[in-house]
């Protein structure tokens, strides 16, 4: 199963999130440059498929954290600042031979906007899709844009225009935020998903029963025991929406390895190994 992989974001658990699990795949993200070569050596030593989530190394020059993304700022050199950051990385994932880069968009913008309509931050948001197609074009590489918090352009109209227009975009669905998306903004992420599914080109795979579950644990591992009625996301009728919708997307377990011990402090390779079956059981 080349389709499933697990998020990594350094050499001292590659072989706990990805071997150990049988995995051949990994997404990789804010590694230490002088670790690079070595993370290099071990994708091609044990034939790993690959993509990057951006930045792929910590930069100096980069506010914290580095997932933050300026793209729907109305500051042009905000915005610039995140595309330098896209463009390094886009290089980067050449090198690698990468299959795709996930980056932040659409998100929230950092600056105040009030006064500021929505017609310009749109305009604001589009160039930003444009320039990140450009991107995708000159280094033949597709981007999947990652929707992020709570954002005026989290909707699927906007969503499906940018992927349908502008080639080389496509969009990571990331279930753990787009839970919480959901919660907060009154709609039914199962609808979502299944109206964004022909877009989606990868999905991101942790879960929660809201806010307070990502405030407090972070990204919870995905695991058999979290029932629908507890307010977990059903993961089994997401994947078979999603995969009904887009049979070639990636899967990624966007996690940590450690499941809290304040739900349970279940083994989170049981979730890897349910995951497979559900993957199996939709395709």
């Amino acid at each position: 199963m080349t389709r499933l992989g697990f998020h990594c974001h350094g050499l001292d658990h590659f072989g706990k999130v990805i071997l150990s699990n049988g995995l051949r795949r990994g997404e990789f993200y804010n590694f230490p440059p002088d670790s690079l070569p070595e993370l290099r050596r071990e994708i091609g030593r044990h034939n790993l498929l690959a993509s990057i989530h951006a930045p792929l190394t910590r930069l100096s020059w980069y506010p914290t954290p580095p997932t933050i993304s300026f793209l729907c700022d109305v500051d042009p050199e905000l915005r610039l600042l995140s595309l330098k950051m896209i463009q390094e990385t886009m290089e980067l994932a050449q090198d690698f031979g990468a299959e795709y880069v996930v980056v932040h968009f659409p998100v929230p913008p950092s600056t105040p906007v009030r006064g500021i309509g929505y017609d310009e931050l749109r305009d604001v948001a589009w160039r930003s899709a444009v320039a990140l197609a450009d991107i995708s074009r000159k280094h033949g590489l597709p981007i999947h844009i990652e929707g992020f918090g709570p954002s005026i352009f989290l909707t699927p109209d906007f969503i499906v225009e940018v992927t349908s227009r502008l080639e080389g975009l496509h969009y990571c669905f990331d279930i753990g935020h787009m839970h919480i998306a959901a919660r907060r903004d009154g709609f039914s992420l199962y609808e979502f998903a299944r109206k964004l599914a022909p877009h989606i080109g990868s999905v991101h795979m942790w879960n929660n029963r809201g806010i307070r579950d990502y405030l407090t644990f972070g990204h919870i591992p995905i695991h058999p025991s979290q029932r629908p009625e507890d307010g977990w996301v059903d993961i089994d009728r997401i994947l078979r929406l999603i995969i009904a919708g887009n049979p070639d997307c990636r899967i990624i377990l966007e996690s940590s390895s450690r499941y809290p011990e304040a739900l349970g402090g279940h083994d989170f390779r049981d979730g890897v190994e349910w995951t497979k079956d559900l993957i199996a059981a939709s395709s």
